[in-house]
């Protein structure tokens, strides 16, 4: 008796004329397969004929199912080969945005691979799927995963807010060194190491102008200051930043993103620093150095850092890529630098940091898929 599970039947098209069997499969511990799901469907021949595969299996009467009106497919995935079979035929619409998950994006993203078929023709039904899928509650509770298992399909479907978006939050709440997420077993599936580098650069530099903003002025305090009262004030400060575990800032920095230590910040009160007095008068000692306003410094340093980084840029990334056909590397990288229009042309609006770390370099060598 077969094991095999019952076959679901879908109608990509009113017209079928011809039908199409997908056997998805899982693997074992030990490697073996075994049939997970069957969907038998129905489509149209004509418009199957506008894919380059598929044309290449009915238009020329060299393969076995030429002259047959139905197709076995194995070991594609049920819910990517809908999608793709779908947008061949128009009929996107009549499947439900909720029928895709997380892991179904990337398969859609494989089967279009496979069957060479251009991902970016699905750009549009991505961008509905993405703003659907990242309004829901659950995912906005959990919205750094999410935003670690989309990047690479953002970045495969050239869907520029939705990359922005998953870069700058990865780059704001991430603890630690920053990655992707595949949702699926297929290992060949991966955004450009180059891109995972410039994410934690950026994460990087964040945490350098933080601690430049916060500690710039005590730093020259306690170099160039004259008054009795520094020690004093540099302590005080000091100890202010540890009672909201912002200090030491790189300790406290190994646990925690960088918008935990910016909402930190916000704790930070001047008027628990204590000032010193003279002992005749004890009227706190005139000094234009100590009596800054350290609560405005602090709250500059949190907002420089919390405006700085838009999230990377795929326009960007891709004028990088390509930058002068007839060029070499090193004069596009220098020619890089003298531009100076940071979101000319973009779809995204950012700033000069997007500019600079959505610098990829001119492609060294093609092969990862959706690249």
């Amino acid at each position: 008796m077969s094991s095999d599970p019952e076959i679901k039947e879908i109608t990509i098209s009113s017209n079928a004329d011809t039908e199409i069997l997908i056997k998805e499969y899982t693997r074992g511990y030990s490697g073996e397969k075994k049939i997970a799901k069957c969907v038998l469907m129905k489509v149209e021949r004509e418009k199957l004929l506008e894919a380059e595969y598929f044309r290449a299996m009915f238009g020329h009467g060299r393969w076995l199912e030429s002259a047959s009106h139905r197709v076995t497919l194995e070991e594609d995935n049920c819910t990517g080969m809908e999608v793709l079979l779908r947008s061949l035929h128009g009929t996107l619409k009549d499947m439900p945005l909720d029928s895709v998950t997380v892991p179904g994006t990337w398969h859609v993203i494989m089967s279009c691979d496979k069957y060479n078929v251009d991902q970016k023709s699905l750009s549009s039904w991505f961008e509905t799927w993405w703003k659907h899928e990242s309004q829901k509650e659950d995912t906005k509770d959990y919205y750094t995963e999410f935003s670690r298992k989309m990047m690479y399909p953002c970045f495969v479907f050239d869907y520029a807010h939705g990359f922005q978006s998953a870069t700058k939050e990865l780059v704001y709440e991430s603890v630690g060194h920053i990655t992707e997420k595949n949702p699926t077993d297929i290992g060949r599936m991966h955004l450009p190491p180059r891109i995972i580098q410039q994410i934690n650069a950026a994460r990087g530099r964040l945490r350098t102008i933080l601690h430049k903003g916060l500690f710039e002025t005590l730093g020259n305090l306690a170099n160039d200051g004259k008054c009795s009262c520094k020690e004093l004030t540099t302590f005080e400060y000091l100890r202010e930043m540890a009672r909201i575990h912002v200090w030491p800032l790189e300790d406290c920095m190994k646990a925690e993103s960088i918008n935990q230590m910016l909402e930190r910040l916000r704790l930070f009160d001047a008027t628990k620093m204590r000032k010193l007095t003279d002992p005749l008068s004890g009227k706190v000692r005139p000094c234009y150095y100590c009596n800054t306003s350290w609560d405005a410094i602090v709250l500059r340093a949190a907002k420089t850092v919390a405006e700085y980084f838009d999230g990377l840029c795929l326009d960007c990334m891709d004028i990088s890529k390509d930058l002068r056909s007839y060029g070499d590397r090193d004069a596009d990288y220098w020619e890089h630098n003298e531009l100076e229009m940071w979101d000319t042309d973009c779809r995204i609006r950012h700033g000069e940091p997007t500019w600079y770390f959505s610098f990829m370099g001119r492609r060294e060598k093609r092969g990862l898929i959706g690249d």
